[in-house]
């Protein structure tokens, strides 16, 4: 290897063994002094951070569709806690989702018991009746006995329970009574469609 041959990994030295830096031969202002003028105008202003905030509401439209975004985002939150509400009922302590379906004609009850996470809960028997909500009778017309399915079962020290029931009676809108030896809770539910 001769003297004038340099490994590319040493740095550069002068006849005075000085380190220099690297000398660069391509400059940011030569590159652009050969570009359009549309790319040298680009790179002449200031660089600014966008806000987030104001691209969203920078025009009438956006403004309009963030409100829109944010009102369906609200509406949707609020109905879906409505939805388990209506469908959730606190028991001894458990939280139980009950729910009415209809599969080839024959109506399923369907509980779900769910313990809370403090372990204070209700174990032992609970009953239960459903009856169909019968409409209103006119002045004068002979009242019918209201058919009644009631069945008993037992709350185990589980995390979740499931548990299913055959209502031997058509409809859509029903009442259900669940009674345990200290509380008694009541709802109505319609007949979900699957």
């Amino acid at each position: 290897m001769s003297e004038t041959e340099k490994q590319p990994d040493e740095p550069i030295k002068n006849s005075d063994n000085i380190h220099r830096d690297t000398v660069f031969y391509y400059s940011r202002e030569r590159r652009l002094s050969r570009a359009s003028p549309a790319v040298q105008a680009f790179n002449e202003e200031p660089y600014v951070r966008s806000n987030i905030f104001k691209t969203l509401t920078a025009t009438r439209a956006h403004k309009l569709l963030l409100f829109s975004i944010v009102f369906i985002f609200i509406v949707s939150n609020l109905v879906m806690r409505s939805v388990g509400k209506e469908q959730g009922l606190k028991l001894g302590g458990n939280t139980l989702a009950l729910n009415i379906h209809s599969v080839e004609e024959t109506l399923i009850l369907e509980m779900v018991k769910d313990a809370p996470k403090s372990g204070e809960l209700y174990i032992g028997a609970v009953d239960i009746a459903v009856s169909p909500v019968m409409p209103k009778q006119k002045e004068g017309e002979a009242r019918e006995d209201l058919p009644l399915f009631s069945h008993r079962i037992f709350f185990n020290p589980v995390e979740s329970e499931k548990f299913l029931f055959t209502l031997p009676f058509a409809g859509t809108d029903f009442f259900v009574i669940l009674r345990t030896e200290s509380e008694n809770k009541s709802l109505r539910l319609k007949v979900r469609e699957d």
